[in-house]
């Protein structure tokens, strides 16, 4: 659009300008943010095909040998097939996070893609001390695997409290789903960190962590949220 100056001289209607350049980095930011969700499927997904290549080995058909065959093998393996599985749990627990956290928004742009990828770098560097020792042998291991978490989960919040900050939530969202998104996030990392003290009382105790705390989390904020309730009908 134009508009006339006093002097009679034709020029571009400013707004109108502004407006457009708003509306194409709206839309450059919502094809990012897609092309954003596709590259962390596509990485999550070979983080769990990395996991099957720490299996029991078959290919020297040792396990033939024994009495229930491939049964035997997984049986003698079980205690570190379990901590795989954790592994793999805590990997998928990350994977939902990260989306948990992306699917509220209409956009993103660099500063916050950046922060999502610092997010999926921790998780990588999990997988590397979650395979790296997975009798857990060492406390650098277990210590290692719950503060990548942590890092990695604190990282991601912080990315939606700046989305939420910037304006790159989606347009439908109430300030209590916001609040309601941010609430619900902070169980996994908070967990994480709390279990990082459970590595140096032993390996038990730390795989044992990772099903207790959240549930003592969980029950806690239950117990908040009825206080709240309570308070919110006695005011009334």
């Amino acid at each position: 659009m134009q508009r006339v100056s006093h002097s009679g001289i034709i020029e571009p209607d400013r707004r109108a300008m502004e407006s457009t350049v708003d509306e194409a980095t709206a839309a450059t930011g919502r094809r990012q943010l897609r092309r954003l969700e596709t590259f962390l499927d596509v990485a999550y997904a070979v983080l769990f095909v990395d996991f099957i290549m720490y299996l029991p080995q078959t290919e020297d058909m040792a396990w033939t040998e024994l009495p229930f065959g491939l049964v035997s093998l997984l049986i003698d393996n079980s205690l570190d097939l379990m901590r795989l599985v954790i592994a793999v749990g805590l990997t998928l627990i990350s994977w939902n996070l990260t989306h948990k956290l992306l699917g509220p928004l209409g956009r993103t742009d660099a500063k916050h893609t950046l922060l999502t990828l610092l997010q999926l770098i921790f998780v990588c560097l999990f997988l590397f001390f979650a395979v790296a020792d997975p009798a857990l042998e060492s406390v650098s291991s277990p210590a290692a695997q719950s503060l990548c978490l942590a890092l990695s989960g604190f990282i991601g919040i912080a990315a939606w409290s700046y989305a939420r900050n910037k304006g790159l939530t989606r347009a439908d969202l109430s300030e209590q789903e916001k609040n309601e998104i941010l609430r619900s996030a902070i169980i996994e990392p908070v967990t994480a960190l709390l279990n990082t003290g459970f590595a140096f009382v032993g390996p038990g105790a730390w795989t044992a962590g990772w099903f207790v705390i959240p549930a003592i989390l969980l029950g806690a904020r239950r117990r908040v949220d009825r206080r709240r309730q309570r308070a919110t009908v006695a005011g009334s």
